[in-house]
């Protein structure tokens, strides 16, 4: 059995919101960092993708995630 893990976060006009969870930062009790996930048009926009194995932790993701000041949380 697996214990790799694919996040992807769907959150319409986010990306301000989403900007800095696309940078590495140690201080995280997870690691790694989104990236952009490209749509159908060929343009970037309402999704983000991280991809989990198991030499990266991901405990506190779900709860990083739910604490941000998402611009419409129903659309997450």
């Amino acid at each position: 059995m697996s214990r790799d893990a694919d996040v992807i976060v769907l959150a319409p006009y986010s990306d301000e919101v989403m900007e800095p969870l696309t940078r590495q930062d140690p201080e995280r009790s997870w690691r790694g960092r989104f990236e952009p996930v490209q749509g159908q048009d060929g343009g970037f926009g309402y999704g983000w993708a991280l991809e989990f194995d198991k030499a990266y932790g991901r405990s506190g993701l779900l709860a990083d995630l739910e604490a941000l000041s998402w611009p419409n949380p129903l659309r997450v």
